[in-house]
């Protein structure tokens, strides 16, 4: 459901963005702004500046600039959608959605509050209890310190079919929201249940640092699986949770890669060593929704694994799922069956440094594991494994990049690339057949790219002169709609400033520039407000940017015309005329003189 405007009025009216901001950075007050170091690229200087009297910030460093909402999506890696509910959540202001089903938002609450009991109640007994005795040795064995303990939430689950039940029942807290969260298992006979006994246990956090789910350990060697992991619940979907991203998501960003490991150890291990990029998928393969979350914070991906692991294949499924989600993808194999835990305790962070540095590409090692498997042998076995490297190739999204992985896998195969190229084209037209999940179609079509055309960036350009110099405004709005806006942000401020002018509401900035979303769009505007850019002449460039508009949606009206007389329609003289009346008016607008005071 949609957020209401009002209600995301409402929450930047609660949401102060100098408090929010220094959530996450340290600003000092310099004159009437306040200042830090940007937490979106490296500097030693401060030139990140937030305006209260606005409420904006902007980084004079990299050009990041927006309003609350946009740092929020930023910084936390979220949809539009997503910060508003979080800076709702803060503010303690309840949403529309919420307000429908108070009985699914108290529920929710209930598990996030069992999840986190439980976690405490675990973590307690490693350090306390003598039981754990054996959990502590075997940590200490694998390098991890109470430090460690600590920072990722390690516990011990007692060895007790009623453990957990019981210091539940001490804390009034209901058995059957054990079961709700998959903390305890009902039988049929009614009886409930510790899910897990004598392990260690990982909690596992969702990106707002809450636990939503614990995996667990066995210590002891018996006939019970090594790993056991909570069920799905109402706050846990396996294909939306990655292990450690919350941890892991800002160093993500700021390496501009991910590297991806199977197991909880690994991961820590990694992170104690100072290699904090890592993500775990911990037993669970890599999803379409994993791919998409972790491009909210890097298009780089290094895959490091144990070839002799038993997960070996699924990291390389992993792996295509990233590469047809825009990701450029490494694999980087560690030596002599080790894991990664294992081989950074042994060899230290620079030694694995190295290895990823080394990881090939996803193409190159695919070809090279079946050559070593002997399957380029035979024209047939050639003819079958070219196919495969051909279908990942086929997912590549970056046209060149294609290009060039083609003339590579040509030369070594001693193949033409036209050959490729056909195949390719044939395994494209099945993919583009694929059904597309709903996210993909929800998707904006116009984005960046569409603010880099000429009609884009006079929409921006006219959008920025709107809000920097409101004496122009009556006069813009006498001579463009909302509707004539393309882009999905500049029509909806518009549509907020002709509103306000018709109800004689007064010009308010801070009102219009919570109604930008996109970051590029917010970024703009926070330099333009900053006086970082300002047109020598307003008006003519006010005039430019409308005047730009107008040939483009004649541009538009012509292609379609013609279309019409290409398409098999007769072009009449009704037709006609059209035609070369709209041309004219075009020619007539590249001569117009300069006319808007």
């Amino acid at each position: 459901m949609a957020i209401p405007q009002d209600k995301i009025e409402q929450v930047r009216l609660a949401s102060d963005v100098v408090d929010v901001v220094s959530g996450y950075v340290t600003l000092k007050k310099r004159g009437k702004n306040y200042f830090g170091l940007c937490p979106f690229h490296h500097e030693k200087s401060a030139s990140f500046s937030v305006n209260p009297d606005l409420q904006i910030f902007h980084c004079f460093g990299c050009g990041a600039g927006g309003n609350v909402f946009t740092f929020i999506m930023r910084i936390e890696g979220l949809t539009f959608p997503e910060s508003v509910r979080m800076l709702a959540k803060a503010a303690g202001i309840v949403l529309p959605d919420e307000e429908e089903d108070p009985g699914q938002l108290q529920e929710k609450e209930a598990l996030y509050y069992a999840n986190g009991l439980a976690n405490e109640f675990f973590m307690a007994n490693l350090l306390r209890e003598a039981e754990a005795e054996p959990a502590r040795r075997y940590l200490a064995s694998r390098g991890l310190t109470p430090e460690a303990f600590a920072r990722f939430h390690i516990g011990y689950s007692l060895n007790k079919w009623d453990g957990l039940l019981q210091h539940a029942r001490a804390k009034s807290l209901n058995p059957d929201l054990l079961v709700k969260a998959g903390l305890a298992i009902r039988k049929e006979d009614g009886k409930i249940y510790d899910r897990f006994r004598g392990r260690i246990t990982f909690a596992i956090h969702s990106l707002s640092k809450q636990v939503v789910a614990f995996g667990a350990r066995r210590i002891v060697q018996d006939d019970s699986p090594k790993y056991i992991n909570s069920p799905e619940t109402g706050i846990y979907q396996k294909r939306y949770i990655l292990y450690g991203l919350h941890l892991a998501r800002e160093a993500v960003r700021q390496a501009d890669r991910v590297v991806i490991v199977e197991g909880y150890t690994d991961l820590i291990s990694l992170h104690m060593a100072g290699i904090e990029q890592v993500v775990a998928t911990s037993g669970t393969a890599m999803t379409e929704e994993h791919a998409r979350l972790l491009r909210r914070y890097t298009a780089h991906a290094s895959i490091l694994y144990d070839g002799d692991s038993a997960g070996a294949a699924a990291s390389l499924r992993g792996a295509e799922i990233l590469l047809a989600n825009g990701f450029d993808v490494r694999i980087a194999m560690l030596p002599g069956g080790q894991d990664p835990d294992e081989f950074v305790r042994q060899s230290g962070a620079d030694a694995v440094r190295r290895h990823l540095q080394e990881g090939m590409a996803l193409i190159d090692f695919k070809m090279k594991s079946l050559e070593q498997k002997g399957l380029l042998r035979t024209p047939s076995q050639k003819a079958e494994s070219t196919r495969e490297l051909l279908a990942s190739i086929a997912r590549v999204a970056d046209t060149i990049q294609k290009s060039f992985l083609l003339r590579d896998l040509a030369e070594k195969l001693n193949v033409e690339e036209a050959v490729l190229w056909a195949e390719v084209h044939k395994l494209e037209r099945r993919l583009r057949q694929q059904p597309r999940s709903e996210e993909k179609k929800s998707q904006p079509v116009k984005g960046d790219r569409y603010l880099e055309s000429k009609r884009g960036a006079a929409e921006l350009g006219l959008l920025e002169m709107a809000l920097t110099q409101p004496e122009l405004l009556p006069r813009i709005l006498s001579l463009i709609t909302a509707d004539e806006f393309i882009h999905v942000d500049v029509r909806a401020v518009f549509e907020g400033l002709e509103l306000d002018a018709l109800e004689g509401v007064p010009f308010e900035i801070k009102r219009y520039l919570a109604m930008i979303r996109d970051p590029g769009v917010a970024g703009v505007i926070s330099r333009a407000l900053e006086q970082l850019h300002k047109p020598p002449h307003p008006a003519r460039y006010t005039f430019d940017c409308l005047n730009t508009i107008r040939i483009a949606k004649l541009d538009e009206r012509i292609e379609a015309l013609r279309a019409r007389m290409k398409g098999g329609e007769k072009p009449g003289e009704e037709l006609l005329a059209e035609y070369r009346a709209v041309v004219e008016e075009r020619k007539r607008l590249e001569q117009i003189e300069f006319a808007f005071e």
